[in-house]
């Protein structure tokens, strides 16, 4: 904190209409929603935020995780003057989609959760998470590219290029301190499973029928824990759906937010 300002992420703001906050994936950065922002700002405001430390963000401020996190993204579309906004979370995203939740839920008009859970991790995910910081702060970023590459595709996008190779791209364009902080920030989230019931606002899950990192039965499981929720599965893809199908995830999210 700098002459008494807290340090605020990187936002693009682009288009206009009703505000949609598109939160991205770990270990990606905000352009993993350009996609999204060519099909619907002409309709909609898109307001992109990249983790601290990724993209266009400075490092975190100390001592900081998710919730803090959140709060900074809540101060910076107050200084955009948004009051209500519909969100729409991927993975990371979905989970400070859930701090939102906690922190400002009245503020929210619609919430979209992608490839995501509720859960916190178990002992062992967090001791994973904790590596992998040590690791990429010891190597860097370039030691974590590939084994994402097949981790976040389906098998089928891992051999288009032109959806792998702006994958890569993405991950390149995180620090290793910004990855470590997401890594370790992640590992340390509360349990959200009971703020599920709690959503007032209509609500989407979406899931790829091929991920391997958040199985489509689980995200279908949550879906029927929310209040009206609906649920949408894309064939043949894995944990980035909204890079492996764009126009169908774009086509799908606009009819959820003017349904």
């Amino acid at each position: 904190m700098a002459g008494g300002t807290r340090a605020l992420p990187a936002v693009h703001d682009t288009g206009s209409g009703p505000a949609i906050l598109f939160l991205h994936a770990f270990p990606l950065d905000a352009s993993q929603w350009d996609h999204q922002v060519a099909a619907l700002s002409g309709r909609f405001r898109c307001v992109r935020v990249d983790v601290w430390g990724c993209g266009a963000s400075p490092p975190a401020p100390d001592a900081t995780g998710l919730s803090q996190f959140a709060g900074s993204v809540v101060e910076a579309l107050d200084q955009r003057g948004i009051e209500r906004f519909a969100a729409c979370g991927l993975s990371m995203g979905g989970y400070v989609l859930w701090e939102l939740l906690r922190l400002v839920p009245q503020r929210l008009t619609h919430v979209a959760l992608c490839s995501t859970r509720a859960a916190a991790d178990t002992p062992e995910g967090r001791r994973t998470r904790t590596a992998l910081a040590a690791r990429v702060r010891d190597a860097g970023v370039e030691s974590i590219v590939e084994e994402n590459v097949v981790r976040l595709l389906s098998t089928h996008a891992q051999n288009e290029v032109h959806v792998a190779d702006p994958v890569r791209a993405r991950i390149r364009r995180c620090t290793p301190e910004g990855v470590a902080w997401a890594s370790l920030a992640m590992g340390a989230r509360p349990d959200s499973t009971g703020l599920l019931p709690e959503i007032r606002v209509p609500s989407l899950v979406v899931a790829g029928a091929q991920d391997v990192v958040m199985p489509s039965a689980d995200q279908r499981s949550m879906a029927e824990r929310m209040r009206g929720a609906e649920f949408a599965a894309f064939d043949g893809c894995g944990h980035l759906v909204n890079l492996e199908e764009p126009e169908a995830f774009s086509e799908r999210l606009e009819a959820f937010l003017i349904g």
